[in-house]
């Protein structure tokens, strides 16, 4: 399970990125060191200039052609920047691009959904692109054995919950995990566990927490429910002994940190770990400082149990 795997369709050079509303807010920290473990690895990507928010709450509950618009707005960007391939850091927004396209390959939806972006100015979107994970595109273009390679500080000592989340493998139709050459386990997804590995962490494999909801879909209309999810994914990490969780979406990073005080107040202050973005744990490895890698940027405050194990 090793080295890089092939395409899932046509490769760019350099793929174009699309950001999201996510990661130049809250998220920002993941952009940042997103950019760092790229650079590092030698990887490269052409970040969409004007591009709008995917719709990935709840503009689909309002109406199914804007839902479908606005990612297609995205992706018809990427395509007159002449790019095959899109890559995307947060899972809602991979959701929401993976599901645009789907939609649009029924003649009549398309031409609906053309007619909408041409009266906004926007050029037509041919359904052509290819959408991943930015976790999938490190995976697949640098694989672990490069990624060991870049390592200048082990996680040694470090033991980690890998947290993929709900929409980074479902549904299968729109995300082709599973079906598509160069895609994760569907059932057992283990890209993210390769490469923390390769950066020197311990990776917990009794953690049946790895693949639940956040509960990010519940957070307005059930709190106690959204909680008692967020507080799941917590609860299992210490149960499997981690120290960390990692996260490759923002939406489950923000929700599960947004509920730690109530987390803490109805479980018990034991339950709760530090949770950090996945490439602030391989920047951190590749050489960056705690700040550097803006791990106290997060909530959590992941930074301050890192530096009681000794990193600065």
């Amino acid at each position: 399970m090793s080295g890089a795997v092939p395409s899932r369709g046509p490769s760019d050079p350099v793929p174009a990125y699309y950001p999201g509303c996510s990661l130049d807010g809250l998220g920002k920290a993941y952009e940042i060191s997103s950019r760092q473990v790229l650079k590092s690895l030698g990887l490269s990507l052409d970040r969409i200039v004007d591009y709008n928010c995917c719709g990935a709450t709840e503009v689909k509950n309002l109406s199914q052609d804007v839902s479908v618009a606005l990612p297609a707005r995205n992706l018809a960007l990427a395509r007159s920047m002449g790019r095959n391939e899109v890559v995307a850091a947060c899972s809602g927004c991979v959701y929401s691009l993976t599901r645009a396209n789907d939609a649009v390959q029924d003649e009549a939806t398309r031409g609906r959904i053309n007619s909408t972006l041409a009266r906004g100015g926007s050029p037509e979107y041919d359904g052509n692109a290819s959408v991943q994970h930015v976790l999938e595109f490190i995976y697949r273009r640098a694989g672990p054995d490069r990624v060991r390679a870049a390592v200048r500080r082990p996680l040694e000592g470090l033991t980690v919950a890998p947290y993929y989340g709900c929409l980074y493998t479902r549904p299968k139709r729109y995300t082709g995990v599973g079906k598509t050459p160069g895609t994760d386990d569907p059932e057992h997804p283990h890209f993210l566990d390769e490469l923390l590995i390769a950066c020197g962490a311990k990776v917990v494999t009794d953690y049946s927490a790895k693949t639940i909801c956040c509960g990010g879909g519940h957070a307005l209309s059930d709190l106690e429910v959204s909680v008692a999810f967020s507080a799941s994914v917590l609860h299992e990490a210490k149960r499997a002994g981690a120290d960390v969780v990692a996260t490759i979406c923002p939406l489950g990073q923000i929700n599960i940190e947004n509920h730690l005080d109530r987390i803490r107040a109805e479980y018990g202050d034991d339950v709760i770990r530090p949770v950090a973005y996945f490439t602030q744990l391989m920047s951190l490895a590749f050489g960056s400082s705690l700040r550097e890698a803006r791990l106290s940027d997060n909530f959590s405050r992941p930074d301050l149990f890192l530096r009681s194990r000794g990193y600065s």
